[in-house]
């Protein structure tokens, strides 16, 4: 295939896109509005500490892997401890996440009835799918509470959406967010058995390193080197003001910028969707409107510090999620300087702490003493701090994550459509295919590289 491939944001979608593109030896421009690459993947030095303004890690994938590998980032890749406990808070106390058949039998998360419950899961009938309805579309919190029981769905996955999307297990719907666990209820009859043909399937493969994936210098470093990898091919400060099909039956493109006017024969919009449902209302109306439904709650993020002597309990872990009740503010905290050495000076713990998503939409909105004294108040709740912290940083997302939430199926639905309607474009981005670094990753090398959708 010739011709030109413009992909419109650098993100890291728009950032593999172009990679794959320009390994087919395409001539590919990549265009993006703000003096940085890397979209909401941003890591920040400050005061002796190492920052995640974003993502704070990655599950490492065979992508993720090989493309560490391309970039020479191997000497710079730092795993977490993949033993480090996690916690949530329900009932107004921590409990350690059971990852063994052991800890679950221990746990007080769940009542010896849930326990009974969860066991029982590949007894549990399942659903049959052929009659499956855009009006059934389960969500996450209606098929786990199926599958597993209401305990579950409400101390472990609410949790675990909340801190993952900023969502709500109640409003996502399950077949979108998480459509392996619907392949395994379709394919194998259960989750037991579908998790157990998936680790088959892993052991079978290359094998990937254990624990969760940053760098030295934290996770920008790979939307820097990817930016690095494409040279010239990457334009900052371009704002695509406008998108617009040729006229002249070729199956061309224009996008016009404040740089200038370009002609593509390929465009691959990796923008949020606002964003890019703005540019292309004027030639696909539906599937601006489809673009424009998709949520996005606004998200705070607070970076607080305390000394060692203001612990109350050593922090050795990945960190605790919250279960939604009246008596908690916060969504949950990344322990950061427990995950990786060097992101707080010596005798400093760094928290990343979580703040609005759809579940607390006005948090995001308090102001910055009122969020430092939401999120202390609940720390020093659960038993982990005492006293006042250092601010290292807080930042607000007013767009943050995606929510595929009920009917997310069919706005991607009226995307392929217009897709098929017009040649040669393509939607990118973290609302199609996956929220997470690794899914974005794949996402835009199968899009950059001609692969249908």
């Amino acid at each position: 295939m010739s011709g030109r491939t413009v992909v419109v944001g650098a993100g890291l979608s728009g950032l593999a896109a172009a990679l794959a593109s320009v390994r087919r030896g395409e001539e590919t421009v990549l265009l993006e509005a703000s003096d940085r690459p890397g979209g909401v993947v941003r890591s920040e030095r400050r005061d002796g500490y190492l920052l995640e303004l974003g993502p704070n890690t990655v599950r490492p994938t065979p992508e993720i892997v090989a493309l560490v590998r391309e970039l020479g980032l191997e000497a710079e890749a730092v795993y977490a401890d993949a033993r480090l406990p996690r916690y949530v808070d329900f009932g107004g106390e921590l409990h350690a996440v059971p990852m063994s058949p052991g800890a679950l039998l221990a746990t007080r998360l769940l009542s010896p009835g849930a326990k009974l419950r969860l066991l029982a899961e590949p007894l549990i009938r399942a659903r049959r799918y052929e009659a499956a309805t855009e009006d059934s579309d389960e969500s996450v919190r209606e098929f786990v509470a199926r599958r597993l029981g209401p305990q579950v769905a409400e101390r472990l996955v609410e949790p675990f959406v909340g801190g993952v999307f900023a969502g709500s297990a109640e409003r996502l719907s399950v077949a979108a967010a998480f459509p392996s666990l619907v392949e395994w209820e379709r394919s194998h009859g259960g989750l037991l058995a579908g998790a157990l043909a998936a680790r088959r399937a892993r052991k079978a493969s290359a094998p990937l390193p254990r624990g969760l994936l940053s760098f030295r210098e934290g996770m920008e470093a790979l939307p820097r080197a990817l930016a690095a990898r494409l040279g010239e091919t990457l334009r900052l400060k371009w704002t695509v003001d406008s998108l617009a099909p040729r006229n002249d039956g070729g199956g061309r493109w224009t996008l016009s910028a404040a740089g200038g006017t370009l002609e593509a024969d390929r465009v691959l919009l990796t923008l949020p969707a606002d964003r890019a449902g703005a540019l292309v209302a004027g030639f696909a109306p539906e599937a601006a409107r489809a673009l424009a439904a998709i949520p996005y709650p606004p998200l705070a993020l607070l970076h607080l510090a305390w000394g060692d002597h203001a612990l109350r309990r050593p922090l050795s872990g990945f960190g605790q999620l919250v279960a939604p009740s009246p008596a908690r503010r916060i969504l949950g905290a990344v322990w950061s300087s427990s995950l990786f050495s060097g992101r707080a000076p010596a005798g400093r713990t760094l928290l990343t702490v979580f703040l609005g998503g759809t579940r607390d939409p006005e948090a995001a909105a308090l102001p910055d003493a009122a969020l430092v004294a939401a999120a202390v108040r609940d720390l020093e709740a659960e038993g982990l701090v005492q006293g006042p912290p250092e601010i290292v940083r807080i930042t607000r997302w007013e767009r943050a994550i995606p929510q595929y939430e009920h009917g997310h199926a069919r706005r991607i639905a009226i995307l392929e459509e217009a897709e098929r309607r017009w040649p040669g474009l393509r939607f990118g981005g973290n609302y199609r295919g996956g929220i997470s670094v690794g899914d974005v990753v794949k996402r835009g090398l199968t899009a950059g590289s001609g692969a249908s959708p």
